[in-house]
């Protein structure tokens, strides 16, 4: 991986020297949480891009998130992408792909509900064999991968590809319109993880040239619920309490600092009608 100073994603590629907005960031996972790295804007598209040039495959090791199971928020959270997945047209006959899924959990929880699904990821051995991108599929989700790969145009191009003619895809996506710089702590620009962050603009562009036309973009987090304490307003509220690491998320919960907090009270009971900016799901198709 190279140092990224010039942008990689819009048409009329601005540079580091003449980027928007710089700040210096610091890892949000506990275990290089002494290590900063420098983020800019782009500006002509608005994305934001980790100059750095990092050895991921080593970041990765021990990742939090990898830790995550299917308890009571994950749940919630994903009946949140499900219901979306079937406003948009998801019958029990339509193939799935989760694209970048981690450990599987989405996989099994929609194979439970009787569909059809499949499951990739590079970097997790069970689900690392391509062939599992050999055929085409009626939906694709992709959700908190793109900002991670060192290529967005070359990843869109390969969503293009498994979709169906007609077929849906779903990129769950930090959102570069919606993220400052001088913020003293974002989950979403989670460095040096986040490779590049697409602005709506930038992202609906590089769909556009791969054939997939723009359906909608919903603004909401998929843990945005109603449920207790599982509401991104509340989430980024105790991450923060807890020292500003992820890890956080996916340690035993300390409750004690949540009874004690009138703040992590009010944002749990109320966080879900405060949306949280920073995030998207742009819903993309292809033909028809």
């Amino acid at each position: 991986m190279h140092e990224t100073l010039t942008c990689n994603i819009c048409e009329h590629p601005g540079s580091f020297e003449q980027a928007s907005e710089a700040g210096s960031i610091r890892c949000n996972v506990r275990r290089f949480g002494n290590e900063s790295f420098t983020v800019w804007r782009c500006p002509n598209c608005m994305s934001l891009h980790c100059k750095a040039a990092v050895d991921l495959d080593a970041y990765y090791v021990g990742y939090p998130m990898r830790t995550q199971s299917l308890d009571f928020a994950a749940l919630r959270a994903y009946h949140n992408r499900l219901r979306l997945m079937r406003k948009h047209g998801l019958k029990a006959e339509h193939s799935i792909l989760d694209y970048g899924c981690s450990t599987g959990l989405f996989v099994g929880f929609l194979k439970a509900r009787g569909h059809s699904a499949w499951g990739y990821d590079p970097y997790v051995s069970e689900f690392s064999d391509r062939r599992a991108l050999d055929g085409t599929f009626d939906f694709i989700v992709s959700q908190d991968v793109i900002e991670h790969v060192s290529e967005p145009r070359e990843l869109v191009a390969e969503y293009a590809r498994l979709l169906k003619e007609g077929g849906k895809l779903f990129i769950g996506t930090p959102n570069a319109n919606e993220i400052e710089l001088d913020e003293r702590y974002s989950m979403e620009l989670h460095q040096p993880y986040h490779r590049h962050i697409l602005s709506e603009g930038a992202l609906t562009a590089l769909c556009k040239g791969a054939g997939l036309q723009l359906v909608t973009i919903d603004h909401r987090f998929y843990y945005d619920t109603l449920y207790p304490m599982v509401n991104t307003q509340f989430i980024r509220r105790y991450i923060r309490r807890t020292g500003g690491f992820l890890d956080a998320g996916f340690e035993e919960p300390r409750i004690g600092q949540v009874l004690t907090s009138p703040e992590l009270l009010f944002f749990g009971v109320l966080g879900y009608f405060f949306r949280a900016r920073g995030n998207m799901v742009a819903v993309f198709q292809r033909g028809k």
